[in-house]
């Protein structure tokens, strides 16, 4: 196990040793979320003092990528501790947004919200998104920073983490885009995820339309005594969809509010009140998000094994990849979602898990 497995431990930004008698690690970063790691090792007087909560985890075999202790247990029958944290991406999670932020540009907006609510955070911001990501109106509101950075992360299609420097214990938030290796005959194409090839296994191909829609009815804010607006309703999706083709679905979206909070540039708040324009298309873009978790699902899941295909050298976090399962005709594209590497006495494995399915043919 020792010889698998380095495991950098940093307090206040200082490296203070390494982790001794380690028993297993899980260790499985995420791209557009936070992830998480599982350590277990014997309680040693050296391990009991360095791994506390608020330490960190750096894994050589991650480059740039640390985890947080958030929690440990120490079973002193077995003269084990377990290690349970998650990566330094975490730290937005002391940071409340304040007030209401709307996002159009959500990598922009993103580093904007960070910069406005970071009150002397110990991470450093890039000055600008090396690109755009363009967004429908995303409406956040009081949420931490991490919970507004990771839905930003998936509506624009990018990922996030807190770039770790061991050589200075720095960390710098990085937004990253992952490479389309899935065309064939490209530069970047290195082969791909299959049943034939034997590393992609117990594959369950599912189509759901349980709860499908194509037309949202919403209805806003409710007025009290004493408001002089309306109830506004609106219709989102196919709204010319007829007969037995229009699937309705009811959204009540009245904690769509017309008066609002937001931050102002010293850290103080406003109230504001949108104009009736902006309010209708407030309310009509909570509709349009309602109306994506029931458009139907086409489901692939499948076991993969970093066995033809290596992380690292074939692949990375974020980068599209094909899948194929010859036995069905079906193929598709999908993201790396995260990997997860396991270290125990018998060696270490790696395995990634993909989403964003894309499907070219049954």
């Amino acid at each position: 196990m020792s010889d698998a497995l380095r495991l950098y431990v940093y307090q206040n930004g200082e490296r203070v040793g390494m982790v001794d008698s380690a028993n297993s690690l899980q260790w499985a970063p995420a791209f557009a979320d936070v992830g998480e790691i599982k350590l277990v090792c014997g309680a040693t007087a050296t391990n009991r003092a360095m791994l506390v909560q608020g330490a960190v985890l750096y894994n050589p075999d991650t480059p740039g990528l640390a985890a947080l202790i958030v929690a440990t247990e120490l079973d002193s029958d077995a003269r084990k501790l377990t290690v349970r944290g998650k990566f330094t991406l975490q730290r937005f999670a002391q940071r409340i947004a304040k007030g209401k932020t709307t996002v159009t540009d959500a990598a922009a907006g993103l580093l904007d919200l960070c910069r406005a609510n970071l009150r002397e955070l110990e991470v450093a911001l890039p000055d600008a998104a090396d690109f755009t990501a363009p967004c429908e109106a995303v409406d956040l509101e009081w949420v931490t920073c991490l919970d507004a950075m990771t839905q930003l992360a998936e509506t624009g299609g990018f990922g996030l983490r807190c770039a770790f420097d061991p050589a200075t214990g720095s960390e710098t938030l990085e937004l990253l885009q992952g490479k389309d290796r899935s065309a064939p005959g490209s530069d970047l194409y290195m082969g791909y995820f299959s049943t034939r090839m034997q590393n992609l296994s117990s594959p369950t191909y599912t189509e759901d339309a349980s709860d499908y829609a194509n037309v949202v009815l919403c209805g806003g804010e409710e007025p009290s005594e004493g408001d002089s607006f309306t109830r506004y309703f609106c219709e989102v999706g196919d709204i010319t969809a007829a007969g037995n083709a229009r699937h309705e679905l009811w959204v009540d979206g009245s904690s769509v509010k017309h008066k609002y909070t937001v931050q102002n540039a010293d850290g103080s708040t406003t109230e504001k009140t949108y104009t009736e324009t902006e309010y209708q298309t407030a309310v009509q873009n909570y509709a349009r998000a309602a109306l994506a978790n029931h458009l139907g699902t086409r489901q692939l899941k499948c076991t993969a094994a970093d066995s033809q295909m290596i992380y690292g050298q074939d692949y990375a976090l974020g980068d599209i990849v094909p899948v194929r399962v010859e036995e069905i005709g079906l193929e598709a594209t999908a993201r790396v979602a995260s990997i997860k590497i396991i270290y125990e006495s018998t060696g270490r494995s790696l395995c990634p898990v993909f989403d964003n399915f894309t499907f070219k043919k049954e």
